[in-house]
């Protein structure tokens, strides 16, 4: 069982409403809310677990509830109950015991992301080659189960290669992923057609499936980093709530084949894998993938280093927005700079991407100003060592926007910085800074706005960052913030000791 499914029956059997909980373990309604839905599913370290299993140990004390549970625990887990075993631990044990096929996490979302690296992909000709069937393809052609999905879709890519005309491909699975993500190899092959596609002039619109449990469809996201900073993805979600009884596979290249299957729950075993040829069985479903199509809305925008101005617009617009705001960047962030200092930083830039950057940053302090009127503007930060400070090698934050060209600190910039984020601390209270020592991805950055959206990105060369204002996706972002990273922090409501830590900094400098 998930998660998710396990709480649910907890709080069902013991007639807990989410408020009830909340208030006994000391958490927000709508997170145990996301929890329920299988929206988050908890990290390892999750603080809130033993407190969960404590209270449903405390309440579940009734023989029919009792030996409910231990029917389900019996039947869904490694996990043997015994009527003399203390309820606590048991339960502790049975909502800590790990699902195998979720192996996902933002942790490892951000750690992929924040790795990338622009490669240049193995040559793609001899895949094509490889699959190159010695009799001619039928117009349509049937692969059974698993091994044939992966035969069915490499030839549909290998078939796509072959075709020198640049189009636009469809593609959209709500069914069980093992069948890409499995085999490690046949994952690479499958890369590299991808890639060599994407270079011959190719395009894709991918409809993701945001109910799935969380963990897994990021683990799905994660997969297609690589292929989403090539910026020749746009990828969409439907908001509309499907039963997931009835699972579907369209993978369509409208001037050249296309691949369908159906399953039911996570059934792909036994699955028939339709490869069509035939233009009019192309068509038929290039227009069921677009009435589709219409249903859904962009999933996220995003931006690499050659549209660094369509970044820029972007990040204005959502600073724009007036909602409670966490920003967790590995060094002094960009929307604190002094004034002086940033003008300095653009005349070390390039026409081109000081003329675009200039044109945010002019704008960017009173945006901040009026959101701290009404609403808290946190941040997370890393501080570097003092020999790195000193030595002049800490980067200015977005002084690598997509396309620019990496700023470094001098020590006396870096002081001044510094110095304009403690005088922030000491005159506006909806002003945070959190200072946390343990080693966090290295470039990464989570911006998340409550209720509005999150930018999640790499601020070290080359730059990448997704733009998503899904609202689950936004939710999980801002609650792994909140629980995984502010947990361990200073509490807000003392400011002096981060005040007193910066000052020491700075008069080192």
């Amino acid at each position: 069982m998930l998660f998710a499914e396990k709480l649910n029956l907890l709080m069902n059997i013991t007639r807990t409403s989410n408020s009830l909980l909340a208030r006994n373990i000391a958490l927000d309604a709508s997170f145990i809310s996301r929890l329920r839905r299988g929206v988050r599913t908890p990290v390892e370290s999750a603080g809130y677990i033993p407190a969960m299993a404590r209270y449903f140990a405390r309440i579940c004390n009734s023989d029919y509830q009792k030996a409910a549970l231990f029917e389900v625990i019996k039947n869904s887990s490694s996990i043997k109950p015994h009527e003399s075993e203390n309820m606590e631990t048991l339960l502790l044990n049975w909502l800590l015991e790990k699902t195998p096929d979720h192996p996902g996490s933002i942790d490892d979302f951000l750690k992929e992301v924040a790795r990338f690296q622009f490669k240049r992909p193995a040559p793609a000709a001899e895949e094509a080659a490889a699959l190159s069937d010695p009799r001619p393809l039928k117009d349509v052609e049937i692969f059974y189960g698993v091994e044939g999905k992966r035969t069915a879709v490499l030839h549909f890519l290998s078939l796509v290669l072959q075709n020198k005309t640049s189009q636009t491909l469809l593609l959209y699975s709500n069914e069980d992923l093992r069948w890409l993500s499995e085999d490690h190899d046949y994952f690479a092959r499958w890369t590299t057609l991808m890639f060599q596609i994407l270079k011959n002039g190719n395009r894709v619109k991918m409809i993701h499936t945001i109910n799935r449990d969380f963990d897994e469809m990021l683990t799905g996201i994660k997969g297609w980093v690589p292929i989403y900073m090539t910026g020749s993805i746009e990828p969409y979600y439907c908001p509309r709530t499907r039963d997931g009884i009835f699972r579907r596979t369209l993978f369509i290249a409208p001037q050249t084949a296309a691949v369908t299957s159906s399953s039911v729950r996570d059934g792909i075993e036994n699955t028939a894998n339709l490869l069509f040829t035939r233009q009019e069985a192309i068509l038929a479903l290039q227009t069921e993938y677009n009435d589709f199509l219409a249903l859904c809305r962009p999933l996220m925008h995003i931006f690499n280093p050659f549209n660094q101005r369509d970044y820029l617009e972007i990040l204005a617009e959502f600073e724009a927005e007036k909602s409670d705001t966490i920003l967790k960047t590995n060094t002094l962030s960009n929307i604190t700079m002094p004034t002086q200092l940033t003008l300095r930083l653009i005349e070390h830039l390039p026409n081109s991407t000081a003329e675009s950057l200039l044109a945010y940053l002019q704008e960017k302090t009173s945006r901040l100003f009026a959101l701290l009127e009404n609403h808290c503007f946190t941040e997370i930060l890393i501080l570097p060592e003092l020999e790195t400070i000193l030595q002049g090698r800490v980067v200015m934050e977005f002084s690598d926007i997509p396309g620019g060209i990496p700023a470094y600190y001098t020590p006396q910039e870096f002081k001044e910085h510094l110095e304009n984020v403690i005088r922030m601390l000491k005159t506006h209270k909806n002003y945070h800074v959190h200072l946390i020592n343990d080693k966090q991805p290295d470039g990464s950055m989570v911006y998340v706005k409550e209720g509005v959206g999150v930018l999640v990105g790499k601020t070290t060369p080359p730059s990448v960052f997704f733009a998503i204002n899904e609202s689950n996706m936004t939710a999980a972002f801002w609650d792994y913030i909140n629980i995984n990273l502010l947990a361990n922090t200073e509490d807000k409501s003392n400011r002096q000791p981060t005040i007193s830590r910066l000052e020491t900094v700075a008069a080192q400098l």
